[in-house]
């Protein structure tokens, strides 16, 4: 981390723990540079994609209570379904297999992230572009499958979504420091995001959490997310078989920039995959002014995690991300390894 934030400037917080014990965590740089603001271990970060494990698990809580099956159709809960999504299934949605066409990768997207849109609203954006391909016979990630879900879950549970997320999982898992990133909150330990323009720190562009709703609407901190991950070790929070449905991957072949390794699958939030000779649980994201990434390696029982409030974009392949060499040179030292050989762009 001396050698990252020397090389990079890194700005955020980093944990390694074993077995629900913290082996390392520090925080690094300025969770708001206008006001000198250092960031601290409690620091709130989007999460951006790592919120759809959280969007999976409440519609595996909703299965588990008989209020929803995995194998319902879209349709089913979407009024003026279109005739092509007729055959999605939730299934489908949860491991990007559905084949809806991604909104974030729309040419105008970016006009649209300042504003208060309400789902149905960004639904009518995609819902008349054709599939990417037959529904169950290909990869291809979707934010528009994890809105979709987030709808689902509200006309499940006949509540709002960041209400069922806050009394169905942050609460019971004590994540007080976890939740819906509205930014007209006042938020306490709220990181502030910036990204570089003509080799210049700014503040990174306005962006309203409910454009990316079910996918990328959320904030936590790093001792949040060592509290989610013992969660999902055991049958208390979720069962046996919904544990079994979010970590398997599903037979479609994932692109090779997807990967962090060589081999791996999405499985309902998350790509399994191998790493180091081991099972790799592994999600990360990217949104306006944060990158972030979780690892968890089951057989291990280890975790780590970077939260970093710096933007980076996705540069076509996920191995050449800032976010995912630290991930993997934190992970490397935790398995008593040599650090990958830092690499900077």
């Amino acid at each position: 981390m001396k050698r990252v934030r020397q090389a990079e400037g890194f700005s955020g917080v980093v944990l390694i723990a074993r077995d629900g014990k913290v082996l390392f965590a520090r925080p690094y740089g300025m969770a708001n540079l206008e006001l000198d603001v250092p960031n601290t271990l409690a620091t709130k970060f989007r999460l951006a994609s790592i919120t759809k494990q959280f969007t999976a698990a409440a519609i595996l809580l909703l299965q588990q209570r008989r209020k929803i099956s995995v194998s319902d159709t879209l349709c089913t809960y979407l009024r003026d379904c279109p005739a092509t999504w007729k055959a999605i299934t939730i299934h489908q949605l949860l491991c990007h297999t559905s084949g809806i066409y991604s909104f974030t990768e729309s040419d105008d997207n970016d006009r649209y992230d300042p504003l208060s849109m309400p789902v149905l609203d960004t639904v009518a954006r995609f819902k008349d572009k054709p599939l990417d391909f037959a529904p169950g016979t290909g990869f291809h990630y979707s934010d528009s499958g994890y809105l979709l879900l987030g709808y689902i879950v509200e006309q499940a549970s006949k509540e709002k979504y960041e209400d069922f997320m806050r009394e169905n999982i942050y609460q019971p898992l004590h994540m007080k420091n976890s939740g819906y990133d509205h930014p007209w909150l006042i938020l306490k330990h709220r990181a502030q995001g910036y990204a570089v323009k003509d080799g210049t720190m700014v503040n990174a562009a306005y962006m309203h959490r409910d454009t990316p709703f079910g996918g990328g609407s959320q904030y936590s901190s790093v001792g949040d997310l060592l509290l989610w991950d013992q969660a999902l070790y055991g049958n208390k929070f979720l069962s046996h078989d919904s544990l079994k449905a979010m970590f398997t991957p599903n037979p479609a072949k994932v692109p090779a920039e997807w990967l962090l390794g060589e081999k791996g699958g999405y499985g309902y939030g998350w790509m399994i995959e191998e790493l180091f000779g081991r099972e790799l649980d592994v999600h990360g994201g990217l949104i306006n002014g944060f990158s972030t990434i979780i690892m968890r390696y089951p057989e291990d029982r280890t975790l780590v995690v970077v939260l970093r409030n710096q933007q980076e974009d996705f540069p076509g392949d996920l191995k050449n991300l800032k976010i995912v060499h630290i991930g993997k040179g934190l992970s490397a030292i935790a398995f008593g390894l040599a650090a990958p050989t830092l690499t900077t762009h």
